[in-house]
């Protein structure tokens, strides 16, 4: 039963297609997802038992660690977006991570589960929406100064022909 169990649980997270991923209270990884191992570019055996430090540069891994810590500290959640390159074939996504404590039956911590999300679409959509309705509010102020500009020289035409009038009379 344990088995089948945990194939299944192997099975619904392996499915996913978000990164997916758990370290211990000091930051060392306990497993994690095929996408995960596609970021990192190695095997989920390769990958548990190490750190952040053994796959990205210092300062990376450093804020990494950082997060960690300040989801653990909080007992709640920490979200960020950040930008990585997959080490299988060097794209990037844009990713939404939300690290979430991970806390034993008896309420003790034992680790944090990490979860990332590619936003990179749905932030290239926002950003054409803002594009969009910045060109919008530039159209509607464009048409109010020609409006403005029509009102003053109805005016001045006004009163020129009412001039011209007065002299060839």
């Amino acid at each position: 039963e344990l088995i089948v169990s945990e194939t299944h649980l192997r099975t619904l997270v392996g499915s996913l297609p978000d990164l997916v991923w758990s370290k211990d209270t000091e930051g060392v990884y306990l497993s994690c997802n095929p996408k995960f191992e596609r970021l990192r570019g190695r095997k989920e055996t390769e990958i548990v038992g190490k750190t952040d430090y053994d796959f990205v540069d210092k300062k990376r891994a450093d804020l990494f660690c950082k997060q960690d810590k300040q989801a653990m500290a909080s007992g709640k959640p920490v979200i960020n977006e950040e930008e990585l390159t997959y080490a299988d074939d060097g794209h990037k996504e844009l990713t939404e991570t939300v690290k979430t404590p991970m806390y034993a039956s008896d309420g003790t911590l034992i680790g944090l589960l990490g979860v990332g999300r590619d936003i990179t679409a749905r932030k290239e959509a926002e950003e054409i929406v803002r594009r969009t309705q910045k060109m919008d509010a530039l159209g509607k102020l464009t048409g109010g100064i020609a409006h403005d500009y029509n009102n003053m020289m109805g005016i001045v035409i006004g009163y020129s022909e009412l001039l011209l009038s007065q002299v060839v009379d």
